[in-house]
């Protein structure tokens, strides 16, 4: 199910290609000269197979958050908690390992690493379940809940944690992150993997339908007898379950976990599902636009970190890159207003 009426699609040619490519084209057009651009700056360094190797490792990280990002939006809302859970996933994890490893954890069996991996989902999903039913019974602004419960567990997470840094996983768990698989990262594989359910979920069962049809027109979603409560649980609980797969990430990369890891993401992610056209007031929005933002900002990224530029000035790109694209569209809604034919 997609909102109807996307006023970014082309004309002409474009009319006969696939609704998926007509409403992306233009990012295809930017991803295009976003790469040409890097390469411009940085020449055959950014074409190194160091640099796509490197790129293949980070890429799965914001893609993961950017895609919880986007469900928690099709409704309308947001998720600012996704950070806070994406640690205190990990942070379960080695607690609980800690626990059961008589000889460190970094010895724990497989067993013990599927158990502690369960566990720290279950804590996600009870976040995701927190959220989903403060917004929908009591009728709280999103925004509110998800920053109630950022900053509740991002304080939690730090009691955990005492503040220190916890390291020395078990190769198991570091695999999924740092491991590959004929040359490719398996974190990759995992992203592509997760990106095809959520389209299937979104795009083909009732979840989906009912999800988009809630952001769209909320009044209908009522009268059509969606149960709102049920489908606003289940979308958190889908977006804590994205945290919790970043967390797994970035368990194998870092082969840690602490409490503040990740922090400036939580801009990334909103960037990013921004960028992939997710209306912010709901209705609209495909996991293959994300997708499309996401390598863009990769490129983006690479391209300044090759460019050995302060880390504080990227994060202010990424802040010019969200003014830009909030008054470009801006500017595109007025025009469109201006140059539509009005009715006798």
């Amino acid at each position: 199910m997609k909102a109807v009426g996307n006023s970014n699609t082309l004309p002409g040619a474009a009319a006969g290609l696939p609704p998926a490519l007509k409403e992306n084209a233009s990012l295809y057009v930017v991803l295009a000269a976003v790469f040409m651009v890097m390469y411009a700056l940085n020449g055959d360094k950014f074409l190194s197979l160091q640099n796509f190797s490197s790129m293949a490792y980070q890429l799965p990280i914001v893609g993961f958050l950017s895609l919880g990002m986007m469900i928690s939006m099709l409704s309308g809302g947001i998720n600012l908690s996704i950070i806070a859970t994406t640690n205190l996933n990990g942070i379960v994890i080695a607690l609980f390992l800690q626990s059961v490893s008589v000889n460190g954890m970094k010895l724990a069996s497989g067993e013990m690493v599927a158990l502690a991996i369960f566990l720290g989902l279950l804590a996600c999903i009870l976040v995701g379940v927190v959220n989903g039913l403060l917004i929908a019974l009591l009728k709280i602004p999103d925004i509110l809940v998800t920053l109630g419960t950022m900053t509740l567990i991002s304080g939690l997470n730090v009691v955990f944690t005492k503040g220190y840094t916890i390291t020395g996983f078990p190769p198991a768990l570091v695999n999924i992150g740092n491991g590959q698989s004929f040359g490719v990262p398996n974190s990759l594989y995992l992203f592509a993997a997760a990106a095809i359910v959520a389209s299937v979920i979104l795009n083909k069962t009732r979840f989906g339908f009912n999800l988009y049809m809630m952001g769209s027109n909320p009044v209908a979603a009522r009268f059509s007898n969606v149960n709102t409560v049920k489908v606003t649980v289940i979308q958190y609980v889908l977006s804590s379950c994205f945290a919790a797969l970043t967390a797994l990430v970035m368990i194998g990369q870092l082969n840690s976990v602490k409490a503040s890891y990740a922090d400036s993401y939580l801009l990334v992610a909103v960037l990013a599902a921004f960028l992939g056209k997710v209306s912010p007031f709901g209705g609209f929005g495909r996991v293959s636009g994300v997708v499309l933002a996401v390598i863009i900002l990769q490129l983006i990224s690479s391209g300044l970190n090759l460019l050995r530029l302060d880390p504080f000035m990227i994060t202010a790109t990424w802040g010019g890159i969200i003014i830009v694209i909030v008054v470009c569209r801006g500017l595109f809604a007025w025009l469109g207003k201006r140059l539509k034919p009005r009715n006798p």
